[in-house]
């Protein structure tokens, strides 16, 4: 099932080496202090204070919307052996935590979220396959040419109040406007344009190409659905909104590079009686807005930017860590135009054929 580029970056920064690095940092910094000062008489535990951990992205899409709280801890063993207990990093019992509703700016409802424990975490540094999340079944706000909706984050913890806002992303306008994508031979060494509509409060874009075919190994066995993705990277939203096109945002594309990642794809496969069947529509184009907090997130968290990993300052919750914002994705099946399909049934050492018929 295809992951979006966005929750493997939540993920990751829950589950990393690089997150555990930001959360050593505080337990190392009374100590560093220790050993830079002059004084005898420093507490080494006076100067930590715990701090939460938060991480959400909401979705108006989405049936169901998850939140991660969690804190840091202060260890005098082995972090990773602290890490690896649920104690160290969840509070104790339920928080009270509440989405609060505002649409065009008033506040309309409060949405109590409550508490999941999920079974299928992959193992990282922190504790596994169990995590506790906090969510809610609410459907969320949608936006709409007159109504603009966001949500603050409330929770009540231990030793204070905190809150945190989003602006939700997307509309029912956001969607692909191109009908298909042409990866013709004829135009190997030039740049293909594809549009689509910009999502309201978006800062960053994610585009992946999604190539799916049925791969039958023998005349007599059954056909299995394989899909390749290829992932296109992150659009700005200022970069895409100074080059629009009829409206729309351009993503650009070079036909060579779609029979490049087919070929490691598929690995040059010449077994004799392969056959690899291609519908009317086998291209999806997955398109994933994410808010200006996100965005920031990101380009804070990417070492490139001169950000050095293990930075805790880059966190945009107030007197904590991570991020809170929202996404929206759109999904579209587009033909293969001109000559592509023809292109790819002349390329006889993958075996493809043309069925027809819609996307499976």
């Amino acid at each position: 099932m295809f992951e979006t580029k966005f929750i493997r970056i939540i993920a990751a920064c829950i589950n990393s080496r690089r997150a555990m690095k930001r959360i050593f940092i505080i337990f190392c910094l009374p100590i560093a202090a220790l050993f830079f000062s002059c004084s005898t008489d420093i507490d080494l535990y006076a100067d930590y204070q715990e701090k939460p951990v938060i991480y959400g992205v909401l979705d108006s899409n989405a049936d169901t919307n998850f939140i991660k709280i969690t804190r840091t801890f202060f260890v005098q063993q082995d972090a990773y052996q602290v890490a690896a207990n649920p104690d160290s990093s969840n509070y104790p019992g339920k928080l009270d935590v509440r989405l609060i509703e505002f649409c065009n700016g008033d506040s309309i409802r409060e949405i109590i979220l409550d508490t999941i424990t999920i079974h299928n975490k992959e193992q990282g540094v922190f504790y596994a396959p169990h995590q506790k999340l906090y969510y809610t079944t609410e459907r969320l706000g949608m936006n709409t040419k007159k109504d603009k909706y966001s949500y603050r984050l409330r929770v009540v913890l231990p030793n204070r109040v905190l809150t945190t806002q989003a602006k939700m992303v997307g509309s029912s306008s956001f969607d692909v406007q191109s009908l298909g994508l042409n990866f013709s031979k004829e135009y190997f060494g030039t740049r293909r344009s594809f549009l689509f509509r910009p999502a309201t409060n978006a800062g960053i874009y994610h585009v992946t190409i999604a190539f799916t075919f049925l791969e039958q190994r023998t005349p007599d066995a059954d056909s299995v659905p394989k899909t390749m993705y290829w992932d296109k990277g992150y659009y700005l939203e200022g970069d895409l909104a100074n080059s629009m096109d009829e409206g729309c945002y351009v993503f650009k594309y070079r036909p060579e590079e779609f029979y490049a990642h087919l070929a490691e794809f598929v690995g040059g496969d010449t077994v004799s009686g392969v056959r690899r069947l291609l519908t009317d529509y086998p291209t999806e184009v997955i398109i994933e807005a994410a808010g200006e907090n996100l965005r920031q997130y990101i380009y804070l968290n990417d070492p490139a930017n001169g950000i050095a990993a293990g930075d805790n300052e880059f966190s945009l919750i107030d007197d904590g860590y991570g991020v809170f914002s929202s996404r929206m994705i759109v999904r579209h099946y587009v033909r293969l135009g001109g000559e592509t399909v023809p292109d790819l049934l002349a390329m006889t050492n993958w075996g493809f054929k043309f069925i027809g018929g819609p996307p499976r």
